[in-house]
């Protein structure tokens, strides 16, 4: 039989044990960063360093937007493609993440809105352009057939069998350089940017900044492969709601002047009504406000789109 003292050390032994487990699980705390590239109803989809992570979101989980050094809570609806983010929680498995906390600055969701007004147009693009080179590759090879079976035929005719080849290697080429083109769809080179400027409480513009989009709209028109960013504010005065139906109206009203002076919609990435985020200036006098109260419209060139 064992000793009462051999007892109590294994009994102080097995107590130890338990102590470190329990410390280790109950201050656990993993810390990831990275960019959100996809999500769902319960998690998102966050690229790190190391790989990507399925980052499991709950009813507990707290979602801070840094304005400055203030931390602002937010909607998990916030935690869009294109953000970058801060996360604490544990690891489920390698490669999966239950967070309790996610944080990320106002600059880098002005960055995230402004990458998803663009991405849909262009997705669509790219889509369009994939089923024409698919339906492309297959004429050629049908083409190709065709060409076979007739040099079997026309063994005699071996000019016109070269100029049927000389066209497939040109029709090639064009292949290749639409491929290069749709790699490129993403890649903007940014030519000129104006600022409009509406009233309290409302989104009409004055005549002369009714001419210069007019202006504006000229002078991307005359640009090969251009696209458009329309990226509306309000001043951060009043209800966020009434602040996010403004800035919303107000870059409408911008894109329906581009529209009238002949910009086609398929050349506005979808407007971004982006509410009180990024004040360029202090709300405390009248003279700020009205700078904040403003629409963004960027011209730039696709560089895809323009052969470059």
């Amino acid at each position: 039989m064992q000793s009462g003292r051999s007892r109590f050390h294994v009994m102080l032994a097995s107590f130890a044990v338990v102590g470190v487990a329990w410390s280790s699980a109950a201050f656990a705390d993993d810390h990831i960063r990275g960019v959100i590239t996809g999500r769902s109803a319960a998690a998102v989809t966050v690229q790190t360093d190391t790989g990507k992570l399925t980052v499991a979101l709950s009813d507990t989980t707290s979602v801070h937007r840094i304005d400055g050094i203030r931390p602002v809570r937010v909607s998990s609806a916030d935690l869009i493609p294109g953000l970058r983010i801060k996360a604490a929680g544990t690891f489920d498995t390698p490669s999966g993440f239950s967070a309790t906390k996610v944080t990320f600055s106002k600059a880098d969701f002005r960055t995230a809105s402004l990458i998803q007004g663009g991405v849909t147009p262009t997705d669509e693009r790219s889509l369009v352009n994939e089923r024409n080179i698919a339906q492309h590759q297959q004429e050629l090879n049908a083409h190709a057939q065709r060409l076979g079976e007739h040099g079997q035929k026309l063994a005699t005719q071996e000019g016109q069998i070269q100029a049927n080849d000389q066209r497939i290697v040109a029709t090639a080429g064009a292949v290749a350089a639409t491929n290069t083109r749709i790699a490129n769809l993403d890649n903007f080179n940014v030519l000129k940017s104006v600022t409009v400027y509406f009233p309290n409480g409302k989104s009409t513009l004055s005549k002369s900044d009714k001419a210069q989009l007019q202006q504006f709209a000229g002078e991307a028109r005359g640009v090969n492969g251009y696209m458009i960013q329309v990226a509306a504010f309000a001043s951060d005065v009043g209800p966020d709601p009434l602040n996010q139906k403004l800035s919303m109206e107000r870059a409408a009203i911008v894109t329906s002047i581009l529209q009238q002076n002949g910009v086609p919609l398929g050349n506005v990435f979808v407007p971004a009504a982006m509410g009180t985020t990024e004040q360029v200036a202090p709300n405390t006098t009248a003279k700020g406000q009205a700078e904040n109260r403003r629409a963004v419209v960027t011209l730039l060139q696709n560089k895809g789109l323009a052969g470059k």
